[in-house]
């Protein structure tokens, strides 16, 4: 028998093309909507409202061109009254390796770091407004400023990339026990960011 691990897809690296895709905040939130579940433009509007049809509808279709988004149906009737809608989630998501990541222009990085963050961000909201981010007495919500040298940088990202890779395996085991089990699954958000700070402040003199 295969263990879960097995049927876990590697990440999937990007290339500087698909940069684009993640250099706009508003495309970065549409991938993190449909990670979550498929969606159309109608309803990624719905839930939107700040932005426009039309604008929302350019931004799926370069992501459908970056092979960010795949189509999935199309849905008629219902509230649509009618009208006919098409599907569309995530393909496997996507990740920048290190060489990839240290050619890019650093305002693209910052732009796609900002906008990571603006997702997680909301996600935080959502968790807060539903009453469900202290719902669990055993749930981690920290952040901490140590100062390191080389070796303790390079440890510590090791660390936090091995828990990285862990989630989607874990992911995979806990799916095979829900099949056999039915039990509720637990939707649950992992933010895992280690970063250089800046330094303190200096201090001035009047």
């Amino acid at each position: 028998m295969k263990s879960a691990e097995s049927y876990v897809k590697a990440p999937d690296f990007v290339s500087e093309r698909l940069a684009k895709a993640l250099s706009n905040p508003v495309r970065v939130k549409i991938l993190d909507e449909l990670n979550r579940r498929a969606m159309s433009v109608t309803q990624f509007v719905r839930a939107h409202p700040q932005y426009s049809h039309s604008r929302i509808y350019g931004h799926f279709r370069t992501l459908e061109k970056l092979e960010c988004i795949e189509f999935v149906e199309v849905k008629s009737g219902g509230k649509r009254r009618g009208g006919r809608e098409r599907f569309y989630r995530a393909t496997a998501r996507s990740l920048f390796d290190e060489s990839t990541w240290a050619r890019l222009p650093e305002s693209l990085q910052n732009r796609i770091t900002s906008g990571v963050f603006s997702t997680y961000i909301d996600r935080v909201a959502e968790a807060t407004k539903a009453g469900t981010i202290d719902t669990r007495p055993d749930r981690h919500f920290t952040w901490q400023d140590p100062y390191f040298d080389e070796q303790a940088w390079n440890e510590t990202i090791e660390e936090v990339d091995a828990l990285f890779h862990r989630i989607p395996i874990r992911q995979a085991e806990a799916a095979d026990r829900l099949a056999k089990s039915n039990e509720e699954p637990i939707p649950v958000t992992i933010a895992l960011a280690c970063f250089e700070s800046p330094g303190p402040a200096k201090a001035t003199e009047s």
